[in-house]
């Protein structure tokens, strides 16, 4: 069966509604495993939520009730993260800080359904630079046990019951300097035009989203792998978006680097889920939508599936390596650029590595 009539999409383009039923013909193993791919790709609840607008008696009956289980799970997790999120922006309210909850609680709001995404750790932007956010952190008593970063602060599941990362930074950027200046001005400015919700927390504008998440999930396709998830999570952003606010970024792609992996993405988004044509920001580009479609079918949710992943850490970091080559033709200077930085990184940090790992060899013989 062609990879974009697979059973996968034909459901999620029902959940979507793009689609009002599926053509596939499913026998006991189909089922188990579209229940897998849906598991792999995180989308358990939205396929899951597909199964109650179509006939779903040929669902084996331990198949189905472990589906419907995993989905109850998914709305309670939402509920969680909602109320977390609720929390968190009420805490940083208290401090005088303005806040943002990325992705996660903010996308799931768009779904056909707000219960049905599957969730992550909660992201909230705070404002007013890295300095400013680490004293405040301090003064909130919330650094001790975290983990420091470029873009933010992972504080651990022991203090919130979940993982939240505080960003200071957008956690996204373009390797060549100049697009990123860009779109950290344009990411930066955005900020102001935010919308608090009923559920308690402060949303970024479209605009924002959609140059955020956009870059965030070229990032992950270079980095450790991107999923399906993350497309709807797109898909939705798109169907939900103003003409003027798609008109904005499609005008903004050129000038960030991202054209080519729009165009690809794009792609993936029309083939797929049935994305129609009014709310794409630019073409689609075939030739590269199936190089992003073939890595999110064989890699899974954040590449958590990959092959590369097997073996010893040198024989991973060595695939990994090969791997970022072969998208030099899918954007040869943003790709430049992303492998230019790593080695860089990789040459100036080489010397506190070996000097870390003798003191560890040291203290622990």
């Amino acid at each position: 069966m062609p990879v974009l009539d697979e059973p996968l999409f034909q459901f999620l383009r029902v959940a979507l509604g793009t689609q009002q039923d599926v053509s596939c013909k499913m026998n006991p193993d189909n089922w188990l495993s579209l229940y897998r791919e849906s598991a792999r790709q995180s989308l358990i609840g939205v396929v899951f939520f597909a199964l109650g607008k179509l006939d779903s008696s040929s669902v084996p009956k331990q198949v189905y009730l472990r589906w419907y289980y995993q989905s109850q799970v998914v709305k309670a997790q939402n509920e969680q993260m909602n109320a977390l999120a609720s929390r968190l922006t009420k805490l940083f309210d208290e401090q005088g800080a303005r806040t943002l909850i990325l992705k996660g609680p903010a996308n799931s709001r768009l779904y056909p359904d707000a219960f049905i995404r599957q969730t992550g750790d909660i992201d909230i932007w705070v404002g007013g630079g890295r300095d400013h956010v680490l004293d405040l952190l301090q003064k909130m008593n919330l650094l001790e046990g975290a983990r420091i970063s470029d873009h933010d602060v992972l504080i651990p599941k022991t203090v919130f019951g979940e993982e939240v990362e505080v960003h200071f930074g957008f956690g996204v950027d373009r390797r060549s300097p100049s697009a990123n200046r860009r779109m950290l001005a344009f990411l930066d400015a955005e900020t102001q035009n935010s919308t608090r919700i009923d559920a308690g927390f402060v949303v970024p504008s479209n605009k924002f989203a959609l140059v955020m998440q956009l870059s965030h999930i070229y990032k992950h396709m270079l980095g450790l792998g991107v999923g399906m998830r993350q497309l709807v999570d797109y898909f939705t952003l798109l169907r939900t978006a103003s003409d003027e606010d798609r008109a904005e970024v499609a005008s903004l792609l050129g000038t960030m680097n991202l054209r080519r992996f729009a165009g690809a993405l794009m792609w993936v988004l029309t083939e797929c889920l049935g994305l129609e044509h009014e709310y794409c920001l630019c073409e689609p580009d075939a030739r590269r939508g199936r190089v992003l479609l073939r890595e999110i079918m064989q890699d899974g949710n954040f590449g958590k599936f990959a092959e590369r992943r097997r073996g010893s850490v040198w024989r991973w970091w060595l695939k990994n390596r090969l791997r970022l080559v072969t998208f030099l033709p899918f954007d040869l200077s943003e790709v430049s650029w992303f492998l230019l930085r790593y080695w860089a990184s990789f040459v100036f940090l080489t010397p506190q590595r070996l000097l870390a790992l003798r003191q560890y060899k040291k203290h622990h013989k």
